[in-house]
């Protein structure tokens, strides 16, 4: 578009007509090829840099679902780590060396950080108190990625458990103009403080970091940028100038928000639902989730990374962007099968008081189900029939608990008749819904 998007004051989205940047390769025979990276626009990562934040003690699984999936295809990644190490073919930086980690970090932070440097890899294992120091993380690699690439107009910023949907990223940043100060993702509430104009305290919001967010070339500019006196003298970098709130802090994508804050004209642009921190299996299909484009997602589960993938490079991206709606088929099982070793009403599950006749069987738990005009899908197991009020995956339950073998078993189903309903009653217009800048519209 070439100019700032601005608010029409009508819907609260765009219906954008975006294109995709990806090709449809073809192998000798003429045939589509599910090669992801002879698709992949490659080229297009001159303009965009991506920084996936890790950590020494990250599991190696998801390291490897990772590099399989999310980053195969990006040749530039930058990985910044508390340490230096192997992340596959790729060598992940130590973004906290220069800060001098010894004198930045609070004395038990610090703690961690050197216990990690004199620790093996094999003797560092998930569940490592490596997540105590990830707060410092992110003010330096936004200045360590402004280094890497002055040059990029976009930085998109992933953590080890997110998923990005590239396509429909760069349809999205399509519609941007990097040379004005963006800074997108889902907001969270962060700190406040007391505007001095009206005394009135005020909520600054910040891009939560676990569904990944982005800036433009001119917020990451106004960031870090150093300024010079009149003798010369250069102003502190930026991890100096918010070292006492980093350490205060719980969280850095909170600081770093706070920091974007204080920049003139650099103000959050919230785009949840698109930036989404929900994980695959817990997506709550429905209004909020159905057309709009799907962006990113947050604690991936490892074992979902490749299928995911590999599923989205099997579209047709000439047909425009991919919503929540063309997800729900790909992760629900045929609504009219069960699914054992599953629970599928843990999320906002509800029962009737016993007794009851949907505790009798399965059978009489999905009738039940049906008769409910809330109920989505249900969970039988014990001999108890959990009804659940939102449409989502769910997750693998393996059976438990002081029964017999079958009510042991946590046995899943799909009201298949609302399912269909719904998907009927609530058609998308193909180009997506695009959300709004907001911090009204939350997680």
């Amino acid at each position: 578009m070439g100019e700032e998007v601005e608010d029409d004051g009508l819907e609260d989205y765009w219906l954008w007509e975006t294109q995709t940047l990806f090709g449809r390769h073809r192998n000798a025979t003429g045939n589509l090829t599910l090669d992801a990276c002879a698709d992949f626009p490659t080229q297009h990562l001159k303009r965009v840099q991506v920084v996936l934040k890790v950590g020494a003690a990250d599991d190696a699984a998801r390291t490897e679902a990772q590099l399989n999936s999310v980053i195969k295809c990006i040749s530039n990644v930058l990985i910044v780590s508390d340490d230096d190490h192997a992340y596959g073919p790729y060598q992940a930086h130590d973004v906290l060396a220069s800060l001098p980690p010894d004198s930045y970090m609070n004395p038990g932070d610090y703690a961690v950080y050197n216990k990690q440097k004199n620790s093996s890899h094999e003797e560092l294992v998930q569940g490592h108190d490596g997540w105590k120091i990830d707060k410092y993380k992110f003010l330096p690699e936004i200045e360590q990625a402004r280094e890497v690439a002055p040059q990029a107009e976009w930085y998109v910023f992933l953590e080890s458990d997110t998923y990005i949907f590239w396509d429909n990223l760069f349809r999205l940043l399509g519609q941007y103009n990097s040379s004005l100060p963006w800074y997108m993702g889902s907001p969270s509430p962060g700190k406040e403080y007391k505007d001095k104009r009206d005394g009135h305290k005020k909520k600054v919001w910040f891009a939560n970091g676990g569904p990944g967010f982005v800036l433009s070339s001119a917020a990451a500019e106004a960031l870090v940028h150093l300024e010079r006196n009149k003798i010369g003298m250069q102003s502190p970098r930026i991890t100096d100038q918010y070292k006492r709130q980093i350490r205060e802090d719980c969280c850095g994508d909170s600081i770093l928000g706070w920091a974007l804050h204080d920049k003139p004209d650099v103000h959050i642009t919230g785009l949840w639902p698109m930036f989404t921190p929900h994980p695959l299996h817990d997506i709550p299909f429905g209004q909020k989730y159905w057309c709009e484009p799907v962006i990113s997602l947050h604690k991936t589960a490892t074992e979902d990374f490749v299928p995911l993938w590999e599923w989205e490079q099997s579209r047709d991206r000439t047909k425009g962007p991919l919503l929540y709606s063309h997800l729900l088929p790909h992760l629900l099982p045929s609504p009219s099968d069960t699914r054992e070793n599953w629970d599928a009403a843990y999320q906002s599950g509800y029962n009737y008081r016993s007794p009851h006749a949907a505790h009798d069987s399965l059978a009489s738990c999905a009738d039940a189900c049906a008769a409910d005009a809330d109920c989505w899908q249900y969970t039988y197991h014990a001999a108890h029939c959990w009804m659940s009020r939102d449409l989502f995956r769910g997750h693998a339950k393996q059976p438990d608990g002081a029964h017999d073998e079958e009510g042991r078993k946590y046995v899943s189903g799909w009201d298949e008749v609302k399912i269909a309903n719904w998907t009927r009653g609530n058609e998308c217009e193909e180009q997506g819904r695009w959300v709004k800048g907001s911090t009204v519209r939350i997680f």
